[in-house]
């Protein structure tokens, strides 16, 4: 999620567990310092390999095993600063929370986390709400400031429950999302053999849809409004690549082999070569428009220099035209 309600989030959940009045600023600011320093593995960047930071964000430091690490030492600063008022197991506590709180809602986007990192190096992204979603961002924001004006930690309870409900929603949506997608390739004929369904940047009623069959990955958009019938439009399709054998004169053991690899790894395997630019291999997760293939990053390889790294790419092109009618569709205008 971005920074802002990651912070909201370790600050809700601090704050809801004070242990008394006069803690309330304290534990606000320690949960939101907490649910915003696991980002800080942004920071981890190389000049010479462009995939580094690929490789690190929502890694270790987004782990529930590293929460008690990281926790201690933003807890050991605030105890260093606030020794005389407050106890560092209360601190500690607070900062935990934060913590805790980021990794965990991280998992439930689509980007991936590395949510138990060093026993399993999976990604975990559940996928049932964007990385931006003004509705979940507001229902934390007015809690905590209700709570902050009223001192009432009735409230900041209250507007957390009101956060898992949303989530709770997000999730009854995917999954009706979902039977719409097995509804469009029961009609098609195709068997399912891969599907990534999640929604799009900052609502819940637009769903961009990606399945495999026979070699083709299929691109649809679907339309969930919260009581009505969902419906859909068809989208893009795009070869399928097999990251093992695409490109075989680069060599096995190549850097730019190695890199593809990676790549693939962060995409969860929705790579293709994108049609609009020569020798890129794009993230199919992510679209210009909810059903297209013109994707919003990439690496660009070169066949003449094989033990060099790949060019990590910046596709975003948006028009104002773009947002208007991205903004129709959220409005469930889809033809």
């Amino acid at each position: 999620m971005d920074l802002f309600t990651q912070g909201l989030l370790g600050a809700s959940l601090s704050s809801s567990l004070a242990l008394k009045k006069k803690s309330y600023k304290v534990a606000c600011f320690a949960g939101f310092l907490g649910g915003l320093l696991p980002d800080f593995d942004i920071l981890i960047r190389s000049k010479n390999d462009p995939l580094l930071f690929l490789d690190f964000h929502r890694h270790f430091t987004h782990s529930i095993f590293f929460c008690p690490i990281g926790s201690m030492f933003l807890a050991l600063l605030l105890y260093f600063i606030q020794k005389k008022t407050f106890k560092f197991s209360e601190l500690y506590l607070y900062s935990l929370l934060g913590f805790l709180s980021h990794g965990l809602l991280d998992a439930f986007t689509s980007y991936g986390t590395h949510l138990f990192w060093p026993f399993s190096n999976e990604r975990i992204s559940l996928n049932i709400i964007s990385i931006i979603d003004p509705i979940y961002t507001l229902i934390l924001f007015f809690s905590l400031a209700f709570f902050y004006f009223f001192k009432s930690k009735k409230i900041i309870k209250v507007g957390i429950l009101c956060s898992i409900f949303y989530l709770f929603i997000c999730f009854i949506k995917h999954e009706r999302v979902e039977k719409i997608v097995y509804q469009i390739s029961e009609q098609k004929k195709h068997d399912i053999e891969k599907l990534l369904i999640k929604p799009t940047i900052g609502n819940n009623f637009l769903w961009r849809t990606i399945y495999l069959y026979n070699g083709i990955y299929y691109i649809n958009v679907v339309y969930m409004p919260n009581f009505k019938e969902g419906y859909y439009i068809k989208g893009d399709t795009v070869r399928f690549i097999d990251k093992e054998k695409i490109l075989p004169e680069l060599g096995i053991n190549s850097k730019q082999r190695n890199d593809i690899l990676r790549f693939a790894k962060f995409s969860n395997e929705y790579i293709y070569f994108h049609p609009s630019y020569k020798n890129v291999i794009a993230d199919l997760r992510y679209g210009k428009m909810p059903y297209d293939s013109e994707a919003l990053w990439g690496i660009e390889y070169d066949l003449e220099k094989p033990n060099d790294h790949v060019k990590y790419l910046n596709l975003r092109n948006y028009e104002k035209s773009d947002y208007k009618k991205y903004w129709e569709m959220i409005n469930g205008k889809l033809d």
